[in-house]
């Protein structure tokens, strides 16, 4: 428990240095962007080694390729998301939701196409965070930056489910919720979670309106965490069924009392197209 929250701290005094340098050069999206690039591709790459170990046979070079590509294309502008698109996309995270379903089993079109979902699992639904935050020049400063802080919001209401569900769940978690995918989420956990992101949503938008940003009001902001939450969830256990099919139980070891890439994003995969719809409405 400690060393994961001194990796969490850890992680966001970075995030913080990265984009406060980038800044200073009036890039603050280049460096959010380099950040997730990067972090999306490690993430990617480890669950291509999940799915080896779960008998799949991904061309990992090819995938990685397609799914750089893609960032690339959405943060410039080659690509945008409509609303429809992004109707699909959720209902692309039902239907990996629909996976827990069947904690045992293992679906034969994820191994015969695990290169294809690989690209669609990570990188495609986190570059919903880079819709919000497109490439501009540099006469059009606010836009990108309001996209900015509309994702790091996204990220610490979403990252602070996780904090409150480990918070509360590890000393009064009893009802569990998943225990064939991941025996430590329980009732009171979720709970706890939803309590503190809903908090740090509200805290977030006094202080970004504060700091004289444009941002929604604290109360607002604190029903948008709700759904941003209880997505969060299901988008952690999905990971989980996934490593459980594999029979490991971190991603990597890359972050001390974290695990892996994977392991840090996974609870942000399927909560992105609600995120960038939100902003959208």
């Amino acid at each position: 428990m400690k060393t994961r929250a001194l990796s969490t701290l850890g992680l966001w005094l970075m995030v913080g240095i990265i984009l406060a340098g980038f800044n200073h050069w009036h890039e603050a999206p280049l460096g959010g962007f380099l950040m997730l690039l990067a972090l999306t591709l490690l993430a990617q790459s480890e669950l291509y080694n999940i799915l080896q170990k779960a008998g799949a046979t991904p061309r990992k070079g090819l995938g990685l390729f397609l799914g750089a590509a893609l960032m690339v294309a959405v943060f410039f502008n080659y690509i945008h998301f409509s609303l429809n698109f992004t109707y699909l996309a959720i209902l692309w995270a039902v239907g990996l939701i629909s996976l827990l379903f069947r904690p045992t089993y293992t679906p034969t079109w994820i191994l015969r196409f695990s290169t294809l979902f690989g690209v669609l699992y990570v990188p495609l639904m986190l570059s919903f965070f880079l819709a919000l935050t497109p490439f501009h020049d540099k006469n059009q400063v606010l836009e990108p930056l309001k996209g900015l802080w509309e994702a790091v919001w996204i990220v610490a209401v979403t990252k602070f489910t996780d904090v409150g569900g480990l918070v509360i769940g590890i000393p009064f978690g009893k009802h569990k919720i998943a225990p064939q995918v991941s025996p430590a989420k329980s009732v009171e956990g979720c709970i706890g979670g939803l309590g503190f992101s809903m908090l740090v949503a509200a805290g977030l938008a006094w202080a970004f309106q504060a700091a004289g940003l444009p941002f929604m009001s604290p109360l607002r902001a604190a029903c948008w965490a709700i759904p941003l939450a209880l997505l969060s969830i299901p988008s952690d256990l999905v990971e989980s069924y996934l490593k459980r099919r594999a029979d490991i139980k971190d991603s990597g070891q890359s972050i001390p009392g974290i695990g892996g890439a994977l392991d840090l994003v996974d609870s942000l995969i399927l909560v992105a197209p609600i995120g960038y719809l939100i902003f959208q409405s």
